[in-house]
C-alpha cells in the first residue's frame, strides 16, 4: 500500500526501467518510444498494476511534457526556415489536415451510412500528438529539411485541428438539432486560438528579453522551465491549446534575438529525456491493451482512412505547393501519432451528442477513439522513425 503512495519511488521507477526497456527497443532497431509506452503497460493496471493515477495527475504531467515538447518545436522554428518552406508548409498543413477529414468521412459514412458519426470522427482524424513524434526526432538527432517540415506540422496543425473539430461539431450540432449558432461555428474556436497565441506571445516577448541577458545554463533552464509551466497553467486556466501557446512561446523566444536566445533551447534539450520518458510511461499506463478487442469495424476504417489521408493529403499538396522531394515522399509518415488531444475532443463529442440525444453514439465514439489511440500511439513513433530514416536525416543509426 505503502508502494502505491510513494510517488517519489514510483517515479524513480517508472524513469529507471522506462529508460532499460527504452534502450532495449532502440537496440532492436525500434524506437525508444516504444519502449517507454511498453514500460507503462507493465507497471500499469493490466499487468503488474503497480502505478495508479486519477486523471488529475495524469492531466497534469501530460499538460507539463507537452508544454515541454511544445516550447523545444516552437525554437527550432526560426524565420530562416520558415521563409526556405514558404507557402508549401502551410499548403501541407491544410493538405494533410483536409485529407484526413474527407478520407475519415468518406470512409466511415460507406460504413455506417451515418452522417453525424461520419462527421465526428472525420473531425477528430487531424488532431495530431506531436509528443511522440518529437521525442524520436530527438532520439535520432534528426536534422534537416523534412525534420523541419516534421516539427512545424505537429506544431501549427494543432491550431487548424481546432477550427476544424469546432466547426464540425457545430454543423452536428445544426444536423441533429436543426438550430444554428454564428458563436459556436466561427466564434468559439477562433477566441480559443487567438488567446493561445497571445499567451505565448505575451510570455514569450517577456523571456526574450529576460534570456537575452543570462549566461548561466543552471539559471537558463530554471527560467526555461519557469516560462513553460506559466505558459502551460494559463493555458490550462484558459481552457485554450496548450500546445499552440507553448510553441508560440518558444517561436517569439528563439526569433526575436536569434543568436543571444538559440542556447535556451538547446540547455531544455538537454534535460528533456527523462521527460519524455515519464510522459510515454504515464501514456503507457493508460493505453488499456483489453481496448484493441473492441476497435471493431469503425475503428478500422478510422485507422486505416486517417492513415491513407494524412499519407495521400501531405503528398499531393506538397506536391502542388512544390515541396522538397524528401518533405513531399516522407512528411505523411512522421505526423501519424494520435493520442490524448483525440480523447479529449471524442469525450467532448460524446457529451455533445449525448446533450442531443444519441448517447449510444456517444459510447461509440469514446470507445471507439481510446481503442484506436492505443495502435497510433505505437504505430506512429515507429513510422516517424521509419521517415527520418529513409530520408537520411537520422544522424544515429
Amino acid at each position: 500500500m505503502k508502494l502505491l503512495l510513494n510517488y517519489i519511488l514510483l517515479a524513480g521507477i517508472a524513469i529507471g526501467l522506462g529508460f532499460l526497456i527504452g534502450k532495449g527497443t532502440h537496440l532492436m532497431k525500434i524506437t525508444g518510444v516504444v519502449g517507454y509506452i511498453a514500460a507503462g503497460i507493465i507497471l500499469g493496471p493490466d499487468v503488474l498494476g503497480v502505478i495508479h493515477l486519477s486523471s488529475v495527475e495524469t492531466e497534469t504531467i501530460t499538460n507539463i511534457a507537452l508544454g515541454f515538447v511544445a516550447f523545444i518545436i516552437g525554437g527550432e522554428l526560426t524565420f530562416s526556415i520558415l521563409r526556405k518552406m514558404g507557402k508549401s508548409i502551410i499548403a501541407i498543413i491544410i493538405g494533410e489536415s483536409l485529407g484526413a477529414f474527407f478520407i475519415v468521412f468518406i470512409g466511415v459514412y460507406l460504413l455506417t451510412n451515418n452522417i453525424t458519426l461520419s462527421i465526428i470522427f472525420a473531425a477528430m482524424a487531424p488532431a495530431s500528438a506531436p509528443a511522440g513524434t518529437v521525442a524520436v526526432l530527438h532520439e535520432y538527432k534528426a536534422k534537416g529539411k523534412l525534420t523541419n517540415a516534421i516539427l512545424a506540422v505537429v506544431g501549427f496543425d494543432d491550431g487548424f485541428a481546432i477550427l476544424i473539430y469546432a466547426f464540425s461539431i457545430a454543423i452536428v450540432g445544426v444536423v441533429v438539432s436543426g438550430v444554428f449558432s454564428v458563436s459556436n461555428v466561427l466564434f468559439t474556436p477562433l477566441t480559443d486560438i487567438g488567446i493561445s497565441l497571445l499567451i505565448g506571445g505575451m510570455v514569450g516577448l517577456i523571456f526574450a528579453l529576460v534570456f537575452k541577458r543570462l549566461i548561466e545554463r543552471e539559471e537558463i533552464i530554471a527560467l526555461s522551465l519557469t516560462a513553460i509551466l506559466i505558459t502551460a497553467g494559463l493555458s490550462v486556466f484558459l481552457d485554450v491549446s496548450l500546445i499552440l501557446a507553448c510553441m508560440t512561446m518558444g517561436l517569439v523566444i528563439v526569433n526575436l534575438y536569434p543568436q543571444d536566445n538559440k542556447p535556451v533551447f538547446e540547455h531544455i534539450k538537454s534535460i528533456s529525456l527523462p521527460v519524455y520518458i515519464l510522459f510515454f510511461v504515464i501514456a503507457g499506463v493508460n493505453l488499456h491493451i483489453g481496448l484493441l478487442a473492441s476497435i471493431g469495424a469503425i475503428g478500422l476504417v478510422y485507422i486505416i482512412c486517417r492513415t491513407f489521408g494524412l499519407i495521400s493529403g501531405s503528398y499531393i499538396s506538397a506536391l502542388a505547393s512544390k515541396a522538397d522531394p524528401v518533405i513531399r515522399n516522407n512528411l505523411g509518415f512522421g505526423i501519424l501519432s494520435q493520442a490524448g488531444v483525440a480523447i479529449g475532443l471524442s469525450l467532448i463529442a460524446s457529451n455533445k451528442v449525448t446533450e442531443l440525444g444519441h448517447p449510444e453514439l456517444g459510447s461509440i465514439i469514446v470507445t471507439t477513439v481510446a481503442a484506436t489511440t492505443v495502435v497510433f500511439e505505437i504505430i506512429g513513433p515507429l513510422s516517424a522513425r521509419f521517415a527520418i530514416m529513409r530520408s537520411g536525416e537520422a544522424q544515429i543509426k
